[in-house]
């Protein structure tokens, strides 16, 4: 089935234990993918944090990226010091050039927000243009369909059989409100290595620009057409004995 949802969940950690153990116990749904949809994608209890210190655990002990770094291709909140999308774009880009950049690659998720190449060889800055757009909404005529961030390049990705980005596009949802939800679309999630960053990643992202553009932050929902727990660089029982360890921290916390 092309169409898995999955409960709503209060957090991120909550939702990528559920949809975990829901892999863990349905492999068929690897082809179909998974849909998320947390309420509060800024949110985490000691509980929470233990699930994400456990990963990150568990992902440094096999030599893969810790959690930290998977959140930062997102949103590298470290840079983020409360003086606008200008400045962050310029720190970041400058730290880019210097460590992340390597020749044939497509870089950092970031990057390609805000440092979109157009075909004219200039540069665009999805997110800023979004906040622009949202804070017009919010002074003028309300759109409510019309603020999106494309990661997705076909004319640099669509033949690559490797190395490809798994992030294709994000929409933002404004209410009248003053709430600002996100939704994410992924082509491909590895859950063991990158889900539970990607989630905590966007919902920085979503905090960043729902605080810059004057919205309060909604919901995050998470598409991802092809999703599996992945065992690569480890083994099926590592995975199994993972998520029982993460999902112990909130059955815990529930108790």
């Amino acid at each position: 089935m092309f169409y898995n949802p999955m409960p709503a969940a209060s957090t991120p950690a909550r939702a990528w234990v559920e949809a975990a153990r829901s892999l863990r116990a349905q492999p068929n749904l690897t082809l179909g993918g998974l849909m998320l949809h947390i309420e509060q994608p800024l949110a985490a209890d000691p509980d929470e944090d233990a699930v994400i210190m456990t990963v990150d655990r568990f992902l440094r002990a096999h030599g893969a990226h810790s959690v930290a770094t998977v959140v930062n291709t997102i949103f590298p909140s470290a840079l983020d010091r409360g003086d606008g999308v200008d400045a962050l774009r310029e720190r970041y880009l400058e730290v880019y050039k210097r460590r992340m950049c390597t020749p044939g690659e497509w870089g950092r998720y970031f990057e390609r927000m805000v440092n979109w190449e157009d075909r004219k060889g200039g540069r665009v800055d999805q997110i800023a243009e979004n906040i622009r757009m949202l804070k017009n909404a919010r002074a003028g005529r309300f759109y409510e369909n019309r603020y999106e961030i494309v990661i997705s390049d076909p004319v640099r990705d669509m033949r690559k059989a490797l190395n490809r980005q798994c992030l294709s596009m994000i929409e933002l949802k404004p209410e009248r409100n003053g709430s600002l939800h996100m939704i994410a679309v992924y082509r491909n999630h590895y859950y063991v290595q990158k889900t539970l960053g990607n989630l905590l990643g966007l919902g920085r992202l979503l905090g960043f620009i729902a605080r810059e553009s004057g919205f309060e932050v909604g919901t995050l929902t998470v598409n991802s057409t092809s999703a599996r727990l992945d065992t690569e660089g480890w083994g099926k029982a590592d995975v199994i004995a993972l998520v029982d360890d993460c999902a112990a921290h909130l059955v815990q916390a529930a108790a």
